[in-house]
């Protein structure tokens, strides 16, 4: 992510991590928050439940302006950082995590400043052929949540 982010500076890009690893108490604080301001169906649109978090698997950041402008929205995709996330993340191991118009797969709204490490030769390979995880790995579409979330330990 350092070197994405200074990479990003030589082209007059200003990033900055909004958010990176969460403990599962850090995500139920997240989650029960969207839930009091817009009910558990919608909510779960957009946040993980605790213990189905990719940020508590380390491997997923959200990403914003230096500016803060458009920080963690959908508008984050039309900013020249959203733009320059989108086309050269890859190169640095990542994908944007849930794609435009991928909802019935992956389960969440459109999240352009949501990225997740996956390696280089993947996100290639994803960012080539414009598949989100799901598709490229034939998993079936996201309905609701498993019975049982991960299982990781706190820290």
């Amino acid at each position: 992510m350092e070197a994405m982010f200074a990479a990003a500076k030589t082209d007059n890009i200003s990033l900055m991590l909004a958010s990176g690893y969460r403990s599962y108490a850090s995500q139920k604080a997240v989650y029960s928050s969207y839930v009091a301001q817009s009910g558990q169906a919608e909510a779960d649109t957009f946040s993980a439940r605790p213990g189905f978090s990719e940020h508590q698997t380390g491997l997923a950041a959200d990403v914003e302006p230096a500016s803060r402008h458009c920080e963690v929205d959908q508008c984050f995709a039309d900013t020249p950082e959203g733009r320059w996330l989108a086309a050269n993340c890859y190169k640095y191991g990542f994908v944007i995590r849930y794609q435009q118009n991928t909802q019935q797969l992956t389960g969440y709204e459109y999240e352009p400043w949501h990225i997740r490490y996956v390696g280089k030769d993947l996100a290639a390979q994803l960012q080539s052929s414009q598949q989100t995880l799901e598709q490229f790995f034939g998993l079936p579409a996201i309905d609701d949540y498993p019975a049982q979330p991960l299982q990781l330990k706190d820290s």
